[in-house]
This record gives C-alpha cells, structure tokens and sequence, in this order.
C-alpha cells in the first residue's frame, strides 16, 4: 500500500509540529547541540513518523511511534541499560508521548552487504538470539513498560479479539467459520508450544537486515515499535519468510539460517526440541503481526481500515496451516507484511 498521501496531525498541526520541534532543541541543547538550518527529512508511515535533522552533533533521527507503540520509546531505552552496545544508543527518550532522538547510526546492515549474503543472516541471527537470552530475566520488566504479552498462554485472547472485529470478519469469509471449528487445535498448538518449557523473551517481530545496524564492530538493532514478549522462535517467522520468498532460499539454507539462530539457546534445550519447536512458533506468530498492523495514529485508521482488515485475515488464515510433519524443511510461516 502506497502511504505517501498519509497526513499525521503531528506534523500537520502547527502547535503540535512546534511541540514536537522544541522537544527536539531542548534535548540537543542539553548535550550542548543546537539545530541547523537544513530542513528536516519527513517520513510518515500510519504506525510511526521519522524525521532526519541536521545539527551540531551531525544527523539525529526523531520518531514517533502511533497509540498501542509508544511502549518503544521507554523500552529502547530499557534495552540500552540492560543489553548495552546491542542497540542504538539514544539521545533522548520520553516515554509518556513516545517518543525517541536517536544519533545517525550510518547505513543499515542490508545497505553494507549483499541482501542475499546468507552468511551474514546467520551472524546476525545468533547476534540477536544472544541478546534474546539475556533478556530472559527481564520478562516482568518488559510487560511492566507495556510490552504487549504473546506468550502461548495468552494466544487464544488475541485470536478472539481479532476475530471480534467486523471488518476482519468480513475480510476472512468462509475462513471465519473454519477458525472457529479448529479453535480447539489452536488451542492445543498454544500450549503445546507452552509445554516446550523454553522460555519467553523479547520479540521483534518485524526483524530484518533494515532494522541491524553495525556500530563499533557489533550489530545493534532498532525499530522494536513492533515487539511483543512471546516464545523466542517466534522471531524467525519474517527473516525465514523473507529469505524464502524474497530471497529464493532453499531448505538447506533456511535450515542455516535457523540453526545460527537456534545455537545460543541449546545452553538451555537439547537441539532437537527447539528444532521442533520453530514451526508451531512462526505459525502462531501471525498473531504478533496482526497486531502490528493495528498500532495507526487515530487519523489514519479509517482509510487504512479495508487493508489492515485484508492483511490481518491474510496473516489469520496462516493459523489454518497443518502443523507440519517434516521439521526440516517446512520452516517458513506465514509471509511478512509491511
């Protein structure tokens, strides 16, 4: 979808772009920093807006994050305390208006390799799943800064909050009634994935080479306005999609890609159990992206309703798939969105 016509009061309401401006200049100015002349770089998007300022510090980023996201402006700066050097640092944070001044943390990772290079996803899926496990312990701490809860035990909630929304009723059609006939292998699939005994983490829902960036010889990732706690294989169901569908990643690959994924967690379960767990966890974790598309500014929600509707029973009927028998090879989930 085509968001280059998207209007945000946020820019559009002159006190609220001056609110939004002096926001920027006084936290420059508290690191000695001041604005230049150059106008800003605006990009809109219905669930979040950026803009690029020049200034006396170079390039910073501001952005901000749509109701149902503004959790990410307090949780970047919680993943900078607790997981120092695996996110970009940043400059300011005001966790009630979500929003985040960022310094310019150069071109991301798929600008500086070959989008292809599968060597490097694997470097920065075991990256990632490092900083997965350490945050293991910080559970409560993510779902006190209202980082919404995915885990399995909470599936079923989300199913039926979705399915309760007319638009995405009527989006699903037949596919209504048949969700509904297998609520019960739903059910069962949530807490067979709960029964797996490994444990919740930090998801980003939305990872892909756009959102790592390398600073100072370490990947740091960005964009966790998508994120939710969940079953960490969750994570894999976007990069194994995408180097899937975009990629035309064979199985041996996506069996790689997967297992550089897999590797920091065997500390804590045999190999073969979290192989086995990687399928349910990326088909379920169309739940996480439907949710994703449902954080919209308030003024963007009526003209985006028909497509929010369309992708999420697109990402719904995903949960219609068999679980899959061959562990090895049927690794992708459903197709990422946005």
């Amino acid at each position: 979808m085509d968001f280059t016509d998207v209007r945000l009061r946020l820019w559009e309401d002159p006190a609220l772009r001056e609110e939004l401006l002096s926001w920027v200049r006084d936290r420059l100015a508290e690191r000695g920093a001041r604005l230049l002349a150059d106008p800003p770089r605006v990009r809109m998007r219905p669930w979040s807006t950026t803009a690029r300022f020049a200034s006396t510090l170079g390039p910073v980023w501001f952005k901000a994050n749509a109701p149902g996201g503004e959790f990410e402006a307090a949780l970047h700066g919680a993943l900078h305390a607790w997981v120092p050097g695996r996110v970009v640092p940043p400059l300011a944070v005001d966790v009630t208006r979500g929003w985040t001044l960022m310094p310019d943390a150069g071109p991301a990772l798929r600008e500086q390799t070959a989008p292809d290079d599968f060597t490097v996803w694997e470097a920065m899926l075991g990256a990632y799943a490092e900083l997965q496990r350490r945050l293991v312990p910080r559970v409560r701490d993510l779902l006190a800064l209202e980082v919404p809860d995915l885990r399995p035990t909470a599936l079923g909630r989300w199913l039926d909050h979705f399915l309760a929304d007319p638009d995405t009723a009527d989006a699903l059609g037949d596919g209504l009634d048949l969700l509904l006939r297998n609520r019960s292998v739903f059910d069962a699939d949530c807490k067979a994935l709960d029964d797996t005994g490994i444990p919740a983490s930090l998801d980003h829902v939305d990872l892909h080479l756009g959102n790592v960036f390398v600073l100072e010889g370490g990947y740091r990732f960005a964009d966790w306005g998508d994120s939710v706690v969940a079953h960490p294989m969750a994570s894999l169901m976007v990069p194994l999609s995408i180097a899937r569908d975009h990629f035309n990643a064979d199985a041996r690959t996506r069996r790689r890609l997967r297992d550089a994924f897999l590797e920091p967690w065997t500390a804590l379960r045999p190999a073969a159990d979290l192989r086995a767990a990687v399928p349910r966890a990326t088909r379920l974790a169309a739940l996480s992206r439907c949710l994703a598309w449902a954080r919209t500014f308030p003024e963007t929600r009526a003209p985006l309703s028909r497509h929010r509707a369309t992708e999420t029973a697109r990402l719904l009927r995903g949960l219609l798939a068999e679980a899959p028998h061959d562990t090895e090879t049927d690794l992708g989930g459903p197709p990422p969105t946005g």
